[in-house]
């Protein structure tokens, strides 16, 4: 474990509030930060290093926390949940007055996530194509399938809380991206979070806003489901990305392009009338929305070049 070190604190704390910035927008993934900045070998090391057995045994206490090393383990997660309040208020008051473009923004990111991803296509055969194929068809079936809507059953709040942390732990696959096709993307980053920073400033500050113990129960839920998913997939996901990673690359990309209507701006309300599907469509001359699709694919593009030449290495 790294003994106390107030720049090194800053360092990988700064790091956490940009990795948890970023698994909260839809498209971008924290594992492909992690890569670009370079410790996401380090931290899946970490990860799979923890063994909760250990913890209980007194003895071995101070190796469980040296193994996984957890001055960087917790430095990092106090960054990416401190980022989940601060981000979580901005989001929820551009989703209330911008709606139409912080959806332009998500399908930006998205676009571009794809974009980034079949650049690093290297070679292709018959069985990455079936890959390509069989993740397109899901993704469409469940684009054009019966929309799934909000969905506070613990059980399946415990469920999106599991698979989120994909976003971390398999770089080029957005955690908040499948929230969103599971229909709790609002409730579980946006909703949830504000209503526990209610509570806080409540306890903390003397204010006296309205808290939902309701959310409070989901935001437990979903956290436990992070935390317990994030242990145990890290081992089997960290082992897919290094042993087949361009097969997970074309299972992604094919996902990822088969569910990209709904992400479309849009096309954002789907109704079902006498069991036929009309969507209702935004005008499409809107410019701003448009724009702004644009420059956050300019950016996402122009920061991966960047990131290529120049590589941070960290001594983590």
């Amino acid at each position: 474990m790294k003994d106390w070190n107030k720049s090194l604190f800053i360092e990988i704390f700064f790091h956490g509030l940009v990795m948890g910035t970023i698994n909260k927008l839809p498209g971008i993934s924290g594992g492909l930060y992690a890569i670009i900045i370079g410790f996401y070998d380090h931290l899946m090391m970490s990860l799979k290093k923890i063994r909760f057995r250990n913890f209980f045994k007194s003895k071995k206490q101070i190796t469980f926390f040296n193994e996984i090393n957890s001055f960087f383990l917790l430095t990092l997660s106090l960054g990416m949940i401190v980022s989940y309040f601060t981000t979580s208020k901005i989001l929820d008051f551009f989703l209330d007055n911008f709606q139409l473009q912080v959806w332009g923004c998500f399908f930006g990111l998205v676009l571009g996530s794809v974009f980034l991803l079949v650049k690093k296509i290297i070679n292709i055969d018959k069985t990455k194509i079936l890959i390509l194929i069989i993740s397109f068809t899901i993704g469409l079936v469940i684009s054009f399938a019966d929309p799934m809507t909000e969905n506070r059953n613990l059980i399946f709040i415990f469920f999106c809380g599991y698979i989120s942390v994909c976003g971390i732990t398999v770089p080029g696959l957005s955690g908040s991206f499948l929230l969103i096709v599971l229909g709790n993307y609002k409730l579980l980053l946006v909703d949830s979070v504000n209503n526990f920073y209610n509570l806080m400033s409540n306890l903390l500050v003397g204010t006296n806003f309205q808290v939902s113990e309701v959310l409070l129960h989901v935001l437990i839920t979903f956290f436990l489901g992070s935390v317990i998913g994030l242990v145990s997939l890290s081992k089997f996901l960290s082992f897919i990305s290094k042993k087949y990673p361009s097969h997970l690359n074309f299972m992604i990309i094919g996902f990822v392009v088969g569910t990209m209507p709904i992400v479309w701006p849009w096309n954002q309300f789907k109704q079902f009338d006498n069991n036929r599907l009309s969507i209702e469509y935004l005008d499409m001359g809107d410019i701003y929305t448009v724009f702004i699709i644009l420059i956050v694919l300019f950016l996402m593009v122009s920061t991966n070049n960047y990131a290529k030449n120049k590589k941070i290495r960290s001594n983590w």
